[in-house]
């Protein structure tokens, strides 16, 4: 099976990517308190697998392998790859506020484990706050570097470029990179794409904007055309968006996807995975590498203001009055909300329980929707 390609519907039937989709799917059917593994193509599980699938190819998936996540957020593979032994660095902007706060949560620093699926070794995982585009970690220091479903978001061409310049970098000579993004299949003749936050890229953006300036060199020969099959699967963005949204149960994800190649504002899209190696005599493209000076600069000043924020608050609330009635009443609603988080916690983890609580819960629907935002159902 090819390192570099588009998704495909006969990936999921691989025998080569059977393994790493078949761990995926034991850890998802456990979440409907399901035992039996069912491998439903899902176009993220699919972007992990083929990461696993590079890495273990590698001889990089054992004890004592040091990765980085470039802009991870709470990226399930983070939990994989610590529990198999390595070092990982997620690395996000995590202490700022922005239009991804939601999957890079400031609360990940603090307790990776809280955001987890299933128990992990947190102790392997150390977050980094850092802008992707200028990167506060150390060069010739990693042996593999993962980026699924991120760099298309990073600002434009410029910032691609910065990030995979910083991407070669950080990596040993020898080292490996696995992005994973979306990619152009058709679309409108005067648009390249249908939001400048989100980049679609055709084989010749992949080169010119991540192999070329990175100064990485490509592992194998790229396979750029799904099945008629796979194009057979297509669904409308907005739609499946919504079914996404109201998955409550196995019988739900099965009916929502798969979401291999999706349609939206006139464009065909899909996820691309390709994997790029450093070479010893490792040289960036001069150009990409001011446009890393100037995202610095850039990120200097939103670290500024983070601190600044964060300042502001631990002041505001290093001094508090005496509770009143109100602030009595609040303070024991954040009990409540500290039993709560401890429960979800140990629900997460037993997810046989977890599907009992949910069934019976049924026939309380006003306790049932308290407790769904609350207990993480």
């Amino acid at each position: 099976m090819k390192f570099s390609k588009v998704i495909d519907l006969e990936d999921f039937s691989s025998h080569e990517l059977f393994p790493y989709l078949q761990e995926l799917a034991e850890r998802e059917m456990a979440t409907f308190g399901i035992e039996t593994p069912h491998i439903i193509p899902d176009s993220k599980n699919w972007e992990t697998a083929m990461a696993l699938y590079a890495f273990d190819k590698s001889n990089l998936l054992k004890e004592g392998k040091i990765f980085a996540g470039i802009g991870a957020g709470t990226e399930i593979l983070t939990e994989l790859l610590a529990n198999k032994g390595s070092i990982v660095f997620p690395v996000d902007r995590y202490l700022e506020h922005t239009d991804w706060s939601d999957v890079a949560p400031s609360g990940y620093m603090i307790d990776a484990s809280a955001y987890a699926r299933q128990p992990m070794h947190t102790g392997n995982i150390i977050p980094v706050h850092s802008d992707a585009r200028a990167l506060d970690l150390p060069s010739n220091f990693f042996d593999g570097i993962y980026s699924s479903g991120s760099i298309e978001h990073f600002g434009g061409l410029d910032g691609v470029e910065a990030a995979a310049v910083e991407m070669g970098r950080i990596l040993k000579p020898g080292g490996i990179a696995s992005i994973s993004t979306e990619f152009w299949l058709d679309g409108p003749e005067h648009l390249p794409w249908f939001d400048d936050n989100c980049i679609l890229f055709t084989p010749e953006l992949l080169e010119r904007h991540i192999t070329q300036p990175s100064g990485l060199i490509p592992i194998g020969t790229p396979d750029n055309r799904p099945s008629p099959k796979t194009f057979e699967t297509r669904k409308i963005l907005r739609e499946f968006l919504v079914e996404e949204k109201n998955i409550r149960t196995c019988k739900d994800k099965i009916h929502a996807y798969p979401n291999l190649i999706l349609f939206h504002e006139g464009f065909l899209f899909c996820s691309v995975h390709m994997l790029l190696k450093k070479p010893l005599n490792w040289e960036p493209l001069s150009s990409a590498v001011s446009k890393v000076d100037h995202f610095r600069k850039i990120a200097k000043v939103h670290n500024h203001k983070a601190i600044k924020e964060l300042t502001h608050f631990l002041n505001a609330h290093s001094h508090q009055p005496p509770l009143s009635k109100t602030d009595t009443t609040l303070y024991k609603k954040k009990w409540i909300s500290k039993i709560l988080i401890s429960i979800n916690k140990f629900v997460r983890n037993r997810p046989r329980l977890k599907y009992f609580i949910i069934k019976n819960l049924n026939r309380f629907p006003k306790i049932k929707s308290f407790l769904r935002r609350k207990i993480n159902t």
